[in-house]
């Protein structure tokens, strides 16, 4: 990683002018996105540079545009779709990744508390035969998921719970991967520095169920098996920043690293550290 990217900002990722940057994960931090009782309408735009570390050793680099608009007064759309870079050892694909849609219907809403309730689709809309190369080398999971959860904040203090299940087996020829289905679990505190927002979050991802790949050779019949450790947790620790350029535009920008991390990365979404920033506009 070069020392320029860790100029942008510290980050967050329950900041009142969010924006939709999601964690290294397979759609299921996009519960939660948007943590502030303010409603208007937003639209944003991120990059987000990230590494595996070793030993696989790939670089990602994607630019996010995303949405979050109001339906009725209780109730939001919101929508992210990425545009992918992996290089590693074995080469490069670049392409769109997969498009998430959220539903967001509150609860509940007092001056110093609110409750969502929130699910969605991440379609596959992302290639996954891209230069013959593995799943973590490619732009999209392969799968179509369902995505639900709770989100809440109340003084400061955000919180929320979701479940993703997966769809089934990925059509990339060298792996296929079928992913387990996937429990988030975050906490996290924002406070003020005069116009500048600040989150410090801990963010728990729990695989339950081991990965399961092809493990025939080309030609033959398909044979799939676990792989060992694969529903390892990962916990990692998020800070995010967001301060206003003006009335309605927002620099937004976040960092992550593990403090538990895995060690398996067949699907690509390993991080040893990811960076971002953006801009988000309200209107």
């Amino acid at each position: 990683m070069k020392l320029s990217h860790a100029a942008f900002f510290l980050l967050t990722f329950l900041l009142p002018q969010s924006s939709f940057t999601q964690c290294s994960d397979a759609g299921v931090c996009s519960i939660g996105h948007r943590s502030s009782a303010d409603l208007s309408n937003l639209i944003s735009i991120s990059y987000t540079f990230g590494q595996s570390g070793k030993p696989d050793d790939l670089s990602f680099h994607g630019a996010e545009v995303a949405a979050d608009i109001g339906i009725t007064e209780d109730s939001r759309l919101s929508f992210s779709l990425p545009f992918n870079s992996q290089s590693g050892p074995l080469g490069s694909t670049t392409g769109i990744g997969d498009l998430v849609v959220l539903w967001s219907q509150r609860l509940l809403a007092q001056s110093d508390f609110f409750l969502n309730l929130q699910g969605g689709v991440k379609f596959a809309t992302g290639s996954v035969t891209a230069g013959g190369l593995p799943q973590a080398y490619q732009s999209g999971l392969g799968t179509t998921d369902l995505i639900f959860g709770i989100h809440g904040r109340m003084d400061g203090w955000g919180f929320a719970l979701a479940y993703q299940l997966a769809g089934g087996r990925s059509e990339n020829p060298v792996t296929r991967l079928q992913r387990g289905d996937d429990l988030l679990l975050r906490a996290a505190y924002t406070t003020n520095f005069k116009q500048l927002s600040l989150t410090l979050e801990t963010l728990v991802i729990k695989s339950l169920q081991e990965s399961s790949v092809r493990t025939s050779l080309p030609g033959q019949p398909e044979v799939y098996g676990n792989i060992p450790n694969s529903n390892q947790t990962q916990i990692n620790l998020v800070v995010r920043g967001s301060h206003p350029i003006t009335g309605t535009l927002h620099l937004n920008a976040f960092a992550a690293i593990p403090t538990l991390k895995r060690d398996v990365n067949v699907d690509g979404l390993k991080r040893s550290i990811a960076i971002s920033a953006g801009f988000s506009v309200s209107l």
